[in-house]
């Protein structure tokens, strides 16, 4: 279930560790001849690898995105620098060398779009050293052409594994035979209903349901008419409920609801056992409680309520 989310944590670490041996690493080799340029270089490199990384927590994407934009610009900077340990001749070869990094990961963060945004850059950037050098061009293309390709296809990994996360998302929170969320999506989303709830300043409620005798239904009627008639009531929940109440097939003839602000549960009640007698209800005004407590005194509710119901079963028969 977790693990797209465990993929994307992995790489994000992964990025910036690779980004800090970077800068460690050209700070020791460059130091038996280093010059006054390369120190500026690395520090700007260290400065704009940090500003970014101080975003990475909330915006994980944008800001390694952003990052290998600005990267591009440091490279071509260095490239331009002449107080560096760097002979001239070989700086457009280092700027096609080392610009294939940041133009896989603008790839890999941001799809074609991303590859041409850096692939713009770079070229802007370095336009004088590429057009110096007409012999590198068959390099260049190869390079900056294998990083976007290379890049683009950790891009559509990502979405595929993020797609596929969805789906088993989906299925992991829903009741496959009524549509409606499980008691996981219920425990999931109390917490996440309760917050709003207070910042609305309104009360939560939490409304659980029983169908009355559905064994007794499946032992008459058989198991397939006892499915028609759970797929029935949950069509009737939504029916007699607002478009903001989710509901929630919690057990095999067990049903809850989330309400924030309804004022009247009873009246929901009600409507619902216009179209379906047969079953019964509880609620709590759940506001100021923790889920189990809440589900307690609902659960409560609904079993005092059925204990007044006689034996009944719907009208429709197979």
């Amino acid at each position: 279930m977790d693990s797209y989310r465990v993929f994307e944590a992995f790489w994000n670490r992964y990025y910036w560790v690779v980004m800090a041996l970077a800068l460690v690493t050209a700070i020791f080799t460059q130091l038996p001849t280093a010059q006054r340029g390369d120190y500026l270089i690395d520090a700007a490199f260290a400065f704009w690898t940090l500003l970014t990384y101080l975003f990475s927590g909330r915006w994980p994407k944008c800001a390694r995105f952003a990052h290998a934009l600005g990267v591009i610009l440091i490279l071509a900077l260095y490239a331009h620098t002449t107080e560096t340990h760097i002979p001239p001749e070989l700086r457009p070869y280092l700027y096609i060398l080392f610009v294939f990094f940041p133009i896989y990961t603008a790839a890999a963060m941001g799809g074609l779009g991303g590859f041409a945004a850096a692939l713009l850059l770079a070229v802007s950037a370095g336009y004088d050293l590429l057009h110096a050098t007409p012999q590198t061009a068959g390099l260049t293309v190869l390079f900056w052409g294998l990083a976007g390709l290379v890049g683009y296809g950790y891009y559509r990994l990502a979405q595929l594994l993020a797609e596929q996360y969805r789906k088993m998302e989906a299925l992991a929170l829903s009741d496959p035979l009524t549509g409606l969320g499980n008691r996981r999506a219920l425990e999931q989303d109390f917490a996440r209903y309760r917050e709003l709830a207070a910042r609305e300043n309104a009360r939560l409620v939490l409304t659980l349901w029983d169908i009355n005798d559905l064994k007794k239904m499946n032992d008459r009627f058989g198991h397939d008419y006892g499915d028609r008639m759970l797929r029935e009531f949950a069509r009737a929940l939504l029916a007699a409920g607002r478009k903001s109440d989710p509901f929630y097939r919690i057990g095999g003839d067990e049903f809850a609801g989330l309400h924030i602000g309804l004022q009247h549960p009873q009246q929901l009640i009600q409507r619902v056992r216009k179209e379906a007698s047969w079953v019964s209800a509880g609620w709590v005004d759940a506001t100021s409680l923790d889920f189990d407590e809440a589900y307690r005194r609902a659960d409560r509710k609904m079993y005092d309520d059925k204990a007044t119901k006689p034996e009944t079963y719907p009208d429709e028969t197979p």
